[in-house]
């Protein structure tokens, strides 16, 4: 840790160690987590800890981590200005260094409860003989995934536990996992690089040569014609989660197999009884996450030691949730709290409702320091693939990619989070000319089922006529019919259909737009839901607003939902029907109403 540019620390871990502990049930010590590479640790992250399981919640941390994320040691704080010494006490009684045995160091960052700011005084180096000594940071804003390679690992796990002895089942089943945790730290397990020749194991590599770098293999990777793929831009930090796909198998022939069976004469015995075991597959999903310029050679073992973190995860999934006569097989969820610098796997009891993990979720926000007031662990919050944005159906952010309003020097706070486009025409049904509120509705609903408050499915153009009669607006001859609904039906319909309140601002015309810059703001901010605005014949959505407010000068991000099309995102961005407005989109002889939904306190 001489070189001063030796360890980075990103922004954001700053203002979690300092944030109001009103919000995160968290005591003030934990662990610092790193990505380190050619001897630069850059800490991306933090989660905390009771001191008292210290040795078990080290591996209760790493099993949620990506491979090439790993605990680079400790913070916590004190009531008076540290001192070198004390410092060192602690950590020896802690005994940190022999729980973080993997690094030649730790860092410690040791801060005044008092104080509003972490500084760079506020961090230490520990050798393994507790010498410390002050570290020079250097703080960063840097989005931690733009310049990484993610890998993606998966297999079909089949397991087997003997319920036999019911007192023992968990005994049998720790023993299979600690087998296929011996066989993936072997030589004998090796990983394949999907569509390609491309095999990765401990001690080979083939189909590409070893000198070759991580950001490499894209280039051997073969479309199903047989034509290679063409080497693509790095996606910048909004766009789709891209990755290397990879398969773990396992030899069980030849040289290295046998090496895994017993060199000595083997005894066979028989006994008949009566043996009732549960059978399982598993499916595992484990993500990686390495520089670019990562050797080849190094990927088996960073992927190896994620498989074996995900093993530990399926342990603990099935030995808390299972019972003597209920089985659950755990699935793999990924997930990426908004602007966090860190994917977390989590392990979940399949056809165990979200309502049934409250607790569960709440545990993992206090460990890994997450507000308690937004989901972030439910099913619905899930990283979205490639594959899963397809899948999907819907276009999601349309607004990413957009270049800037315009506005010199403006604030800008837009939508925060993931919600659909919806615009007349889709779902094979015509509602042109007359559908676009009710799109907007879906679009509002969408952000709801995106950010996990709702797992209630997008409404129809009929469903919400139903809604709508069903709160005693409407006439029952209002289902079925081509009539238009405004901001205030909206609100009905959010409340009813999914229960969600929503504030109404109220605007006499379009010119009167203009006094709205610093409400919209405050309420991007704070909130960072879509608004829904109604105007004469037309509505539309707010996503955001860009509002210099010493001059006065105020851009809207809208979302036209009167677009006929299919999903094309360069014809809606290059058209307009996504994009900045100024005041003069605004109707002057229209009144205007608001509908801007509130989020709720959920977990």
């Amino acid at each position: 840790m001489a070189d001063e540019d030796r360890f980075h620390i990103h922004r954001q871990v700053l203002e979690i160690l300092k944030s109001p502990k009103s919000n995160v049930d968290t005591t003030n010590k934990g662990f610092l987590l790193e990505c380190g590479r050619q001897n630069v640790i850059t800490c991306v992250g933090c989660s905390s800890l009771d001191s008292s399981k210290l040795h078990k919640q080290v591996e209760d941390v790493r099993q949620y981590l990506p491979g090439g994320i790993d605990i680079c040691g400790l913070f916590y704080s004190v009531n008076s200005k540290p001192d070198i010494e004390s410092i060192s006490k602690e950590l020896k009684r802690l005994q940190v260094c022999q729980l973080l045995s993997n690094s030649e160091s730790i860092v410690v960052c040791v801060y005044q409860d008092n104080v509003t700011s972490i500084s760079n005084g506020d961090f230490y180096v520990c050798n393994k003989e507790y010498d410390i000594k002050q570290a020079v940071v250097t703080i960063t804003d840097e989005d931690f995934l733009d310049n990484k390679q993610l890998l993606r690992t998966r297999c079909l796990l089949p397991l087997s536990i003997d319920i036999g002895q019911i007192d023992s089942w968990k005994t049998s089943f720790a023993s299979e996992i600690e087998t296929v945790y011996e066989s993936v730290e072997s030589d004998s397990s090796f990983f394949h690089l999907s569509n390609s020749n491309v095999i990765i194991s401990v001690d080979r590599v083939s189909g590409i040569a070893e000198n070759l770098d991580c950001n490499s293999l894209q280039d051997y990777i073969d479309d199903d014609d047989g034509f290679t793929k063409k080497k693509t831009r790095k996606s910048t930090k909004h766009s789709k989660m891209e990755y290397l796909d990879f398969s773990l198998y396992f030899q069980i022939s030849g040289e290295k197999a046998c090496q895994q069976i017993p060199s000595c004469s083997p005894v066979i015995s028989q006994k008949q009884d009566d043996f009732r075991t549960v059978d399982m597959t598993v499916e595992l999903d484990v993500l990686s996450v390495v520089s670019q310029d990562t050797p080849v050679v190094e990927l088996a073992k960073v992927m190896s030691a994620s498989v074996c973190n995900q093993l530990n995860a399926v342990r603990t999934c099935v030995l808390r949730h299972s019972t003597d006569h209920t089985f659950y097989t755990p699935e793999a969820f990924h997930f990426r709290p908004h602007k966090r610098q860190i994917i977390y796997t989590i392990m979940y009891p399949r056809n165990v409702t979200d309502e049934k993990l409250v607790e569960r979720r709440r545990e993992l926000h206090n460990m890994l320091c997450l507000p308690l007031d937004k989901p972030v662990f439910k099913r619905s919050n899930k990283v979205m693939f490639p594959e899963d944005i397809t899948r999907y159906g819907y276009l999601i952010n349309p607004h990413i990619g957009l270049p800037a309003s315009g506005v010199k020097d403006g604030t800008v706070a837009l939508v925060d989070g993931l919600y659909s486009y919806h615009h007349y025409m889709q779902d094979r049904f015509d509602d042109n000319k007359w559908g676009c509120a009710y799109r907007s509705l879906q679009t509002l609903v969408s952000w709801f089922r995106l950010q996990g408050y709702t797992d209630k499915p997008i409404p129809s153009h009929k469903e919400i006529q139903q809604a709508l009669v069903d709160v005693g607006d409407k006439e029952p001859k209002f289902v079925g019919s081509r009539q238009w609904i405004g901001s205030m039906e909206v609100s009905y319909c959010l409340d009813h259909l999914i229960g969600i309140t929503s504030k109404i601002m109220f605007v006499n015309n379009g010119g009167e737009m203009s006094t709205k810059g610093r409400e919209l703001v405050n309420h991007f901010q704070t909130q960072g839901t879509p608004i829904m605005i109604g105007g004469g014949v037309l509505a539309h959505t707010i996503l955001g607003v860009d509002f210099n407010d010493v001059t006065g000068d105020l851009k809207f991000l809208i979302l036209d939902p009167h677009y006929t099309g299919s999903e094309d995102l360069k014809v809606i961005q290059d058209k307009g029907w996504c994009g900045w407005k100024g005041l003069d989109f605004w109707d002057k002889t229209a009144h205007y109403n608001l509908c801007m939904p509130q989020k709720p306190k959920a977990i």
